[in-house]
């Protein structure tokens, strides 16, 4: 069987944090920064003689002094909101840590630099003062801190974990955060560390909370994203975790009940399901049929959804006559022509081909997910297999073949009573009225626009 594999980098992994944190930042309106710093760009900071200075002194082992710590808080980091920044916040958080933090010799100098500059992040954080995306900035970067061996700095995780539990932060702030924190989930992974079984027990409340959230503590696309986010950092850290796996059966109970909820959106209850099938992996007890029953109400859930879409460009042409099909729909153009340069119709593609990308990800997701479900039963284990084996099958055609007919033969599989029947073609020719083949014009032939 081919294999699709949905990287944590595709489309619908949602790693694209920006657009998310600018959608909801222009949402929560925003302040104007304030007391901006002498330097109004990182480029005039960086040329400047009190940063020459700065990192003469601290490149020869000198103390991290009060004049170092006024230069950092009063006019390097205050370049993270200012507006003669913004169109590169990425690059200057990159040069903030290189012309501040890579020149310090000594490591007490380096361990009460980012001392000072973890405290003050945590501020703007929370800050009214300066705009929502000045803060995102702030956040971001206190995510992004290193310590002197080049490891994300440890004293920045539970101020990280405060922002995301704090419910009067900004919500695009509080994603920015949790940005922060799957950083070092990702790193733990990687890490050879005695101390990261500790380290990633210290992270599970947070993910805890934010998997409890209730609906009136976050704008729906902000709660959602948060929740699919913590459902994947919860599996990570599975693996970190080892014999202590248990540390995460409060985020197991929050994933079952997300799941049994038909009102939260498709993708995120699929993510319960990836997160639920690895936890079962690990030894933890889950009420086994019950998820496999509600994964296999989700691949019926996902094909309504598409192709209720189909049904609803249907019927947007039958009430306007319009097509979109050659704006972004699905498959080859209505227009085609036969052998004798005459134009007929093509095979008709409602859903444009992003949907079916998505619908892919969700069958195949799906699959994956009941089949290691499935290694948990004592019976109907080869069943199960099997039906996600068909599931998954679906899920590459769609990817390969993107037309409504694969769709629509998914449906017929998995959910025939979905189905809606052919209407009737509008101008098939009627059986009791004579025409004359020589004069009656084809469809779509250009004499019917005369």
């Amino acid at each position: 069987m081919k294999h699709v594999l949905f990287k944590k980098n595709s489309l619908f992994s949602t790693r694209f944090v920006g657009g998310l944190l600018l959608s909801l930042a222009f949402h929560s309106g925003s302040v104007c920064a304030q007391n901006e710093p002498r330097y109004n760009r990182i480029a005039s900071l960086e040329s400047s003689n009190e940063m020459k200075s700065y990192q003469k002194d601290l490149r020869s082992g000198a103390s991290f002094a009060e004049k170092h710590q006024r230069l950092l808080l009063n006019e390097g980091l205050p370049q993270l909101f200012i507006d003669g920044n913004r169109l590169d916040r990425a690059g200057v958080r990159q040069r903030l840590e290189k012309i501040f933090f890579d020149s310090i010799a000594d490591s007490t100098a380096y361990k009460k630099a980012t001392d000072s500059a973890v405290t003050q992040l945590s501020a703007l954080a929370r800050s009214e003062q300066i705009s929502i995306n000045g803060s995102i900035n702030a956040v971001l970067f206190l995510g992004e801190l290193k310590d002197k061996q080049g490891r994300l700095l440890t004293t920045a995780t539970e101020p990280l974990s405060e922002i995301i539990s704090d419910d009067s932060v900004t919500p695009a702030v509080r994603i920015a955060a949790l940005a922060g924190l799957g950083k070092r989930i990702r790193e733990l992974g990687t890490s050879s560390s005695e101390n990261k079984q500790v380290e990633a027990a210290s992270i599970v409340p947070t993910l805890n909370k934010i998997l409890s959230l209730p609906a009136e503590s976050l704008p729906p696309i902000g709660r959602d994203w948060m929740q699919g986010r913590a459902l994947e950092y919860s599996s990570n850290l599975l693996s970190i975790l080892g014999d202590k796996s248990q540390e995460l059966d409060g985020a197991v109970k929050s994933a079952i009940t997300i799941l049994k909820d038909s009102n939260r959106a498709i993708d995120l209850r699929i993510r319960t399901v990836v997160f639920l099938s690895y936890s079962a992996n690990a030894g933890i007890t889950l009420p086994t049929d019950e998820i496999l029953t509600a994964a296999d109400e989700l691949v019926k859930n996902s094909l309504r959804d598409v192709y209720g879409i189909i049904q609803d460009k249907k019927f947007e042409e039958e009430i306007t006559g319009l097509s979109d099909m050659g704006m972004g729909g699905g498959g080859p153009e209505m227009m085609g022509y036969d052998a004798m340069g005459m134009p007929v119709e093509n095979e008709r593609n409602y859903l444009p081909i992003t949907y079916f990308v998505r619908a892919s990800w969700r069958l195949v997701t799906l699959a994956d997910s009941m089949t290691r479900l499935a290694q948990q039963l004592d019976s109907d284990k080869e069943q199960y297999e099997d039906r996600a084996k068909l599931i998954r099958s679906y899920g590459v055609k769609f990817y390969e073949e993107p037309k409504d007919a694969s769709l629509t033969s998914a449906v017929e599989t998995f959910d025939p009573e979905s189905i809606v029947p052919e209407a009737n073609d509008p101008e098939s020719k009627d059986p009791g009225k004579e025409t004359d083949p020589e004069t009656t014009p084809k469809k779509l032939s250009p004499f019917k626009l005369r």
